[in-house]
């Protein structure tokens, strides 16, 4: 009895012992398999994290190689070669990015890139491009001849009198259009070795649907494709600004052209008879006719000189400004007295009767060096601004002339106490036929002529710009306007 209760008892004793010793080696077997599938995620986190490192890498490389690059042809090219190199594992090479030509039409033969594995178009190919880019849908074509390889290699070669089980299959060639929004801007052309690879049917799915790339594609690709759509857009913003002011540049200039033949021609044609009118009054003038009146002989005369100079003075201008547009003035320069210069001025025949009861109040400083200018050219300059300070100014205010020299250039100022020049107007004073709206005091009887012509300043723009000079105006903090302009000492 005490052996049987015996055996039972190791019996017992055993089965506990092995169901222990079952479930302490089945908790470890399940321990590794944890500690295996826990290693595997962190693998698969870390090859995940390589190769983001490693997309990344790539794409800020190609990002600097371009960024301060300015030729589209060069920056997609680096594009295209990135993006075979990374998918080359994939099957997939020979990557070409097209873009239509300058006016619009899809043409393959302005395309900008080259494929880096050599892979050139053929014919039907740039026919599907031009159709791509007009109806804005991707096509896959066999590539022809056919080429022989390993099977399950990405590895293309032809395989002659080999005992290796291959066989011939086609290559594809896969053309989708790029799109900015709704518009078609280029093409993409990608030669495919295996289209049911998983990853190949992504990037098409991803080109023909736009659809974010998951987890599990190649974001890299898309990284690069909106990179690349990203430079074409730029390319073509800068193109179409180049264009407007190209537009802009060559209307300016023929309406300029025009401008200045209108000029050149009225000025001739009225420049003759002027003369004429001119001529024939001074000679009555001078031959003292007698008249029932005799001082309204002589007032009428007067008359007819004076207008005839305003339109000469008038004529003039306008051809001098026809010469300074035209590029043909060409200062005859010597060198001469600035002071001088001042007093031939205010001593011409219409300044004397213009400035008659004005107080001209000059600064001129003794021994000023003399300076190699035109003095035509820059006494014309110092009549039209003493012109203008009379016509602006009360009668009776003074005018004042200053003249400063500094290390290289001389400062000529002509200032008056009239009302100045409005802010509004000061940015476009020099500008041709640009005339200040100022109202003009009636009662001292003032002509409308008086309130010029709009062309004085702009030519005492280019002639002071002619002497590689430059002109200004300010207003007065006591009130009038103060024209000032620089003439080099050297």
């Amino acid at each position: 009895m005490d052996l049987f209760i015996f055996l039972m008892f190791a019996i017992i004793l055993g089965y506990v012992y092995s169901e222990q010793r079952k479930r302490a080696e089945r908790t470890k077997q399940q321990k590794y398999e944890e500690t295996i599938l826990y290693e595997e995620k962190l693998r698969k986190q870390a090859d995940e994290v390589s190769r983001r490192d490693y997309e990344i890498g790539i794409f800020y490389e190609v990002v600097r190689a371009t960024r301060d690059e300015k030729d589209l042809r060069y920056q997609l090219n680096l594009i295209t070669k990135a993006i075979d190199e990374t998918l080359a594992f994939y099957g997939v090479r020979g990557c070409l990015i097209l873009l239509p030509d300058l006016d619009g039409m899809p043409s393959p033969r302005t395309l900008p890139t080259q494929s880096t594995c050599g892979i050139a178009l053929m014919s039907d190919e740039e026919s599907s491009i031009m159709w791509v880019m007009k109806h804005g849908k991707s096509v896959l074509l066999p590539v022809i001849p056919l080429i022989t390889r390993a099977k399950g290699s990405y590895v293309r070669r032809i395989v002659a009198r080999s005992t290796i089980d291959s066989f011939t299959e086609y290559s594809y060639s896969y053309i989708a259009p790029l799109t900015l929004g709704q518009k078609v801007v280029g093409a993409i052309r990608l030669i495919l070795d295996d289209v049911t690879h998983p990853r190949v049917i992504a990037i098409k799915n991803t080109l023909e649907t736009e659809r974010e790339l998951s987890n599990t594609q190649p974001q890299l690709f898309l990284r690069f494709l909106d990179y690349a759509k990203c430079l074409i857009e730029q390319a073509l913003i800068e193109r179409a600004l180049m264009q407007e002011e190209c537009v802009r540049r060559e209307l300016q200039k023929r309406t300029e052209e025009l401008h200045a033949a209108i000029i050149s021609s009225v000025s001739h044609d009225f420049h003759t008879p002027l003369t004429l009118i001119k001529g024939a009054a001074s000679s009555l003038l001078d031959q003292g006719m007698p008249w029932d009146n005799d001082s309204e002989y002589h007032h009428t005369l007067e008359d007819i000189v004076s207008e005839a100079n305003w339109l000469e003075r008038i004529l003039t201008r306008m051809l001098d400004l026809s010469r300074i547009e035209k590029g043909t003035l060409k200062p005859e320069k010597e060198l001469y007295p600035i002071d001088e210069i001042i007093l031939n001025t205010l001593d011409l025949g219409h300044m004397r009767s213009l400035i008659q009861g004005r107080l001209i109040e000059k600064n001129v400083p003794d021994e000023l060096p003399s300076i190699a200018v035109d003095p035509m050219l820059i006494g014309q300059v110092l009549v039209n601004l003493i012109e203008n300070a009379i016509r602006y100014t009360p009668t009776g205010s003074p005018i004042e002339i200053k003249v400063q020299t500094y290390e290289e250039t001389m400062l000529i100022s002509v200032a008056d106490h009239g009302p100045g020049i409005p802010l509004s107007d000061i940015e476009n004073i020099f500008e041709k036929f640009y005339r200040v709206t100022r109202k003009v005091d009636v009662s001292e009887d003032r002509p409308m002529r008086d309130q010029g012509s709009g062309l004085g300043l702009a030519v005492c723009k280019g002639f002071v710009e002619a002497h590689g000079g430059r002109i200004w105006v300010k207003n007065r903090d006591g009130g009038g306007a103060n024209f000032q302009f620089t003439l080099p000492l050297r």
